[in-house]
């Protein structure tokens, strides 16, 4: 096998820099060409073309496959933004990276992305480098996902046996790298891993030798975060083991926890068994939790976890203070360490053979790390660490005036010694209007010098608002209800202004409207603003335009809009049918119309709790309506593999809750939205929910609805309910806000006398535990019943219950058909219990009705009388 080569990357230079060292580096260039050609690679991959391919996937699709020996593709330094899979197939590939600072394998995917296909990526699928096939190995080689701290965005997924990692960085935020599979075995030698959240997990047997751990601080100020979540399947002998380690301290007020014991916690079946050993590591000071550990939650079973240390140790070299340590947690004895030697954990398969030389004495490379910048008030302040500690590194801050102009050093540091991982700087702001560029070059003699990414700090104004606007229908009687957007301003040197189009109007608090509007700027800053818009046309037709949206200095932003003035009423909505969910599934009969037949929702796929699984869930429920998931046990499963077999962390055609909308024989209604509560309970993993409706029970057509609102306020359109963008849904735990409003379509459907709509509501989680069940109470399908019958035969009435002020305080009106002797209003909350009911006086069209006690909250109001039947949602604040 070829011998290990670490070749030296050339700094990033300015223009005139690079010019005049090109003739030289040309040579260097033709040398170093020909090196590599002289290894027995079997292709190379370089993104100027000078390699076999431009792309590793090119490459990885290229290789043979059902080798038995390695197959070595050298990656030439570069970014190489894409989605990498290696299948199960391409056995014993090898990846070589020309350096591990400049070789970066990248991509941005994360859980609840939309795939390009449809669906969206789970937390397994969201890796920028997914390897199923056994016997890989990288060397010199930096896995990256850009997405942030959050959601889960993993750098590498490792589903595979025998696959060992040298010298590489692992680049990330929550669940950074997946070490994955039962019985599989992995190894990490010599390599830098950082996240926030559960930034080493899974379920293989991994062994991480002389690594640098970095907890990196959470950019949300959280204080807390975890390094690992093994979820070590029972009856394994190994899980994580990490011999002769680093975990630096951070850059903040992030403290972490060692781990905790993913799948060992409530709902889980069975429990996993969790184990991972810290032997010999070097710990930062503070940055460890003097706990050490955690439980997931109060179903953890500490019995089955193996959580372990021996001799923890500072950067004085003294040991560490463990005397805090959770009480189940143990402390080695070196007898002990024996259990836990690199061939014991692996077995038969030794990882140092991939490669000549790669288990002797490491050199260090130079390599910078999550370089950023924040601005203040005055300054900005730099951030970045190293991923390996080297004595002596001199590292500069580097800025210019333009991307791509010369470079100065307005700041230097050095590493003292070798214990120093974590660095900090800062500079005077732009000027107003204008922007400067930075990165951190970091050198020493004897080593590569690495220059980190470019970070650009700008003081250019700039005005963010929404691209356009649904359109506005402007009804008789008024101007039509208010469409919102935000809008906002950064580094702005001048006040924002907005113009609307003739015929539009503009308000910030829905109340005082007018053509224009002021924004000022506080600290060159316009706060996220709520704009409302409306048209308040003169005369029936159809306007257009655009909102304006500019300021000094930057670029201007226009708003599409238009608005039709139809001179009609304007349609009513009211609750035509309701299913509460909290006793069955039956819809309410004192809540339907007489418009519309009772109907029973259909669960296809989906199956509701056991009651056991979780005891606090049962099938149906006050709190938490009709829980379910995709297990035919009722445990609420929901994943891919057997015997579940579910949709997992993607929503999927075959997992449904169906309800149908019927009018009756000689009735027609207008179908505008539905409202519903939705979550899941104890996992916000790729939670999502998609809404879908169809005339013809899904024969003939399928349509999304048209969006709405949920708990935060509009859904955007990445994830708006539709099959493709679905509702990111929230964990029951976060909160009790849960409702959604949904529109079925911009223009609503009218159902003719015996015709029917169905709507089909469809969940996902990626959570593989049990006791996850999906959520869902209080279904409303609202819109106007077009007509009314009297019980004796009379002529239709227009459906006109109307409730204002609505949200009310103390008191509020309802308006209604001119009330028959013993006409009644009441009032219900949504658990089905009444609240409160009035006697409607006869010949009356209005009825007040005092709401002062009612606790806060959505109840509905009923108005009954000579055979008319129609209620309201109404908001006590």
């Amino acid at each position: 096998m070829p011998t290990l080569s670490l070749s030296n990357p050339a700094p990033r230079l300015a223009p005139l820099q690079r010019w005049l060292t090109a003739l030289c580096t040309a040579a260097l260039l033709l040398i170093f060409t020909a090196a590599v050609q002289a290894q027995t690679y079997d292709a190379v991959v370089a993104k100027d073309g000078s390699g076999n391919f431009t792309t590793v996937q090119a490459a990885v699709n290229a290789a043979p496959t059902g080798r038995t020996t390695p197959y070595t593709i050298f990656i030439r330094n570069g970014k190489y933004k894409e989605k990498i899979i290696i299948a199960s197939n391409k056995t014993f590939l090898q990846f070589v990276g020309e350096s591990v600072a400049n070789t970066i394998l990248t991509f941005d995917d994360y859980a609840g992305k939309p795939m390009p296909g449809g669906g969206n990526y789970g937390t397994a699928t969201s890796a920028s480098v997914i390897v199923n096939a056994a016997d890989f190995s990288a060397i010199n080689i930096t896995f990256e996902n850009t997405t942030g701290d959050a959601p889960q965005a993993l750098a590498i997924a490792v589903n595979s046996n025998r696959a060992a990692f040298f010298n590489c960085r692992f680049l990330g935020g929550q669940d950074t790298v997946l070490a994955q599979g039962a019985n599989f075995t992995q190894y990490f030698r010599n390599c830098y891993i950082d996240g926030t959240v559960d930034f080493i997990f899974g379920s293989s047997a991994a062994v991480f030798e002389g690594c640098v751990i970095y907890p990196k601080t959470r950019r949300d100020g959280t204080a807390l975060g975890y390094i690992t979540a093994a979820n070590t399947p029972a009856g394994t002998t190994y899980g994580y083991v990490f011999r002769n380690c680093i975990i630096p301290a951070n850059q903040g007020t992030t403290t972490f926890l060692l781990g905790r014991p993913w799948q060992n916690s409530t709902g889980n079946s069975p429990l996993a068994n969790n184990k991972v050993v810290f032997l010999k590591t070097t710990l930062g000071a503070g940055v460890v939790r003097p706990e050490g550990w955690a439980v997931w939650d109060a179903g953890t079973n500490t019995s089955l976890i193996t959580y372990a240390e021996f001799q923890s140790r500072n950067f004085r070299g003294g040991l560490a203070d463990v005397s805090r340590r959770v009480s189940w947690s143990q402390q080695l004895a070196a007898a002990d360490t024996a259990n836990y030697s690199r061939s014991t954990v692996l077995g038969s398969w030794n990882p140092c053979a991939v490669w000549n030389n790669i288990c002797v004495p490491f050199t260090r490379p130079i390599a910078v790390t999550n370089f950023r910048g924040v601005k203040g008030a005055t300054t900005t302040a730099f951030t970045w660490n190293a991923s390996w500690g080297i004595a002596q590194v001199q590292y500069e801050l580097m800025r210019s005036a333009t991307r791509n102009g010369t470079y100065t050093a307005v700041s230097q540091r050095t590493a003292a010694s070798d214990t120093l991982y974590s660095f900090q700087a800062s500079d005077a702001l732009p000027a107003a209007g204008s922007a400067f560029y930075y990165y951190v070059r970091a050198s020493k003699a004897g080593l590569a010098t690495h220059i980190s990414d470019t970070v650009e700090i700008s003081r250019i104004p700039t005005i963010s608002a929404v691209s356009s606007l649904s359109p506005i229908t402007q009804y008789a009687g008024g101007p039509s209800a208010p469409r919102t957007y935000l809008v906002s301003g950064a580094n702005m040197t001048n006040n924002l202004t907005i113009t609307a189009p003739a015929n539009f109007e503009l308000s910030t608090n829905g109340t005082a409207w007018s053509s224009s509007l002021t924004l000022t700027q506080t600290n060159n800053t316009v706060a996220n603003t709520t704009i409302y818009v409306r048209l308040n046309a003169a005369a029936p037709g159809s306007y257009s335009g655009s909102i304006v949206h500019s300021s000094a200095g930057a670029a201007t932003v226009s708003t599409a809009l238009t608005g039709t003035f139809v001179n009609t009423p304007a349609p009513v909505s009211n609750v035509l049918q309701m299913w509460s969910l909290r006793v069955s599934s039956q819809d309410s009969a004192r809540l339907r119309s007489a418009n519309l037949t009772a109907s029973t929702p259909l669960l296809r796929r989906l199956y509701v709790s056991d009651g056991t699984t979780v005891p606090a869930i049962p099938a149906y429920s006050a709190r938490y309506g009709q829980a379910f998931g995709a297990s035919t046990n009722g445990d609420g499963s929901w994943g891919t593999a057997a015997p579940v077999n579910g949709p997992g962390g993607n929503v999927n055609r075959r997992f449904y809750e169906q309800f149908t909308v019927t009018a009756t024989g000689s009735q027609s209604v207008r179908l505008d939205s539905l409202i519903l509560w939705s979550a899941f309970y104890n996992t916000s993993s790729n939670t999502k929910l998609a809404v879908v409706w169809s005339r013809s029970n899904f024969q003939l057509d399928s349509t999304d609805v048209a969006g709405g609102k949920g708990p935060g306020g509009p859904l955007t359109p990445g994830a708006n309910g539709g099959f493709a963008t679905p509702i990111v849904l929230l964990n029951q735990n976060a909160g009790a806000n849960h409702y959604y409003r949904l529109a079925l379509a911009d223009t609503p459907p009218v159902i003719q006398p015996g015709q029917t709509i169905s709507i089909r509501l469809y969940w996902a989680t990626g959570s593989s535990s049990s006791g996850r069940y999906g959520l869902l109470r209080d279904v409303q399908v609202k819109g106007e019943a077009l007509t009314i019958s009297g019980v004796r035969g009379a002529a239709t009435a227009k459906n006109s219950l109307v409730v204002y002020p609505n949200p009310a305080t103390a008191e509020l009106t309802a308006r209604h058909p001119k009330a028959s002797p013993g006409a009644t209003v009441t009032v219900y909350a949504f658990d089905g219990r009444q609240v409160g009911t009035f006697a409607a006086q006869a010949g009356s069209t209005e009825t007040k009705v005092p709401v002062s006690a009612l606790a806060p909250g959505n109840y509905l109001l009923l108005y009954a009388g000579d055979g008319v039947r129609q209620a309201v949602t109404v908001v006590k604040e």
